[in-house]
This record gives structure tokens, sequence and C-alpha cells, in this order.
């Protein structure tokens, strides 16, 4: 017997479902018929009936009636692995999986918590099923993840649509990451210990040799370390203490741009 979906005498039942693995479940075919398009399967055809049987085992089946019902699964800890086979049952049964994987829904946040340890196979998961909010929430997880890990069927498993987009979330901030390092740090006014020609190789000069090389091997994901160590070496190679000031300033605004590039891919 489930051990949630048993006979209550405060909200009875009126129908008995067996699984595979032989666990009776007792639940209302008026929740049913509210959630299903397709009269559960075809199995409430007959509104008489009283019991039937289903294929799943009980503890898959239980998630689609904690789907169905609203309930919070939490307890259960389904692995990545239950949820795929929880999103490919409900379609059987005529129940949508939009609703259930939407924010703020205990689903969502049940899938999106696989996302920090395993984000190609959450991402490929919600993107098979086109549950676009959690796609988005997962592909945060993904700017780390180079593209060439990703497999032949992971690519047809998520679609072109998405994959499309996870390209360009990579691309998109490597390209963005090279714009905001190209402008050198701010001149300050000339003095007769560093005038604008001292500037032009205190500044303009080793900033642009060493975001070049830099360059050479920045990614979607690239550490703010990085850029640091980087560039960090040019604030005491510089003689001048304007000089040194103005790119410390150059590398906070650097940071702080960086930062705030949308690492989720575009809605």
């Amino acid at each position: 017997m489930s051990a949630t979906f048993y006979p209550r005498e405060d909200y009875p039942g009126d129908l008995f479902i067996i699984t595979a693995d032989n666990v009776y479940f007792v639940v209302h075919k008026r929740i049913l018929f509210e959630q299903s398009n397709n009269n559960f399967r075809g199995y409430l055809i007959d509104p008489n009936t009283q019991s039937l049987s289903v294929p799943e085992s009980s503890t898959l089946f239980n998630l689609i009636l904690h789907v169905i019902y609203d309930f919070d699964p939490t307890i259960y800890k389904p692995n990545l692995s239950l949820i795929s086979e929880l999103l490919d049952a409900l379609p059987l049964y005529g129940v949508d999986v939009i609703r259930p994987f939407s924010e703020g829904k205990y689903f969502f946040k049940i899938t999106l918590d696989h996302a920090p340890a395993a984000a190609l196979e959450t991402y490929t998961l919600v993107c098979r099923h086109r549950l676009e909010a959690l796609a988005v929430k997962c592909s945060q997880y993904l700017v780390s993840v180079p593209l060439h890990h990703l497999t032949d069927q992971n690519c047809i498993s998520m679609g072109p649509v998405y994959l499309r987009r996870l390209v360009f979330l990579h691309l998109g901030r490597i390209e963005r990451l090279k714009i905001l390092l190209k402008p050198p740090p701010a001149s300050h006014p000339p003095s007769l210990l560093c005038d604008a020609l001292d500037q032009r190789s205190r500044l303009e000069k080793p900033w642009r040799e060493a975001i070049n090389e830099l360059c050479w091997d920045i990614t979607a994901d690239t550490p703010l370390s990085r850029l640091q160590s980087a560039l960090g070496p040019l604030v005491e190679k510089s003689p001048c203490s304007e000089c040194q000031m103005a790119i410390k300033e150059r590398i906070r605004k650097l940071f702080v741009d960086w930062t705030m590039i949308k690492n989720t891919i575009q809605e």
C-alpha cells in the first residue's frame, strides 16, 4: 500500500490502482479526470471503473500521482533518471508536463537541483521536453562546460534550437569579454614625471600586449582570478603612481562589467 495514497476516512478515494510491483494506490477519479486529457490513458473510459492495473513501477507511478495532485515529492529524492522516466510517462496519461515543471512548482526545484552536479544531462533533458524556464536556469551551469564535451546524442536530444542558443551563449560571452578587454586604462593629466608619451608606453602598450596574450585562452567562464593574474602585474611594472591607479581602476571596472554579462541562454 502506498504511504501517501492510501484509504482515508476524511477524503475517501474511489479508485484502486495496482502497479507492476503490486503496490496499491487509492485515488480519486474526479482529480484524474480533471488533470488528464485522455481519460487517464484510456483506463477510465468507463466511469464506473473501480480498480485497474498500470505497467509502471510504484516508484514512478508515485511521482505521476504527485504531479497530478500537486504534492511535494522532495522526501523521495528522485534522481535525474527517474525524472526523465516521469517526463516520458506523463503524456501517456494525458497529463501536461509544462505546468508541474514551471517555475515555483515542486518538480521545477527538484530538477534544477540536479543541474550543478549534472549540468549537461539536466539541460539536455529539459530541452528535450521543451521546458523553457528550466532550460534557461540550467544553462548557467553550462558556461563552464566546454562545447566539445557535447556528444552527438546530447545535440540530438536537446534539439537544434536549444543547441544553437547554448553555442551562442558561449560565443557571445567570449566575444563580449574581448570587447570589454580592449579599451586601455584611462590616461591622467600629463606631468613632468609622466607625460602623454610616457603614458602610451606605461598604459596603452603593456595593456595591449597583456590582452593579446590573454585572448588566446579566454573562455565563456574565464574567472576573475585569470584576469587578475594577466593584468594585475601591470600595476607594479609602472613607475608612475597615477598610472598605477588608472590600471587598478581599469581592472576593477573590467571585473564589474564581466560579472554583469548574462550567463544564461537568451529567452
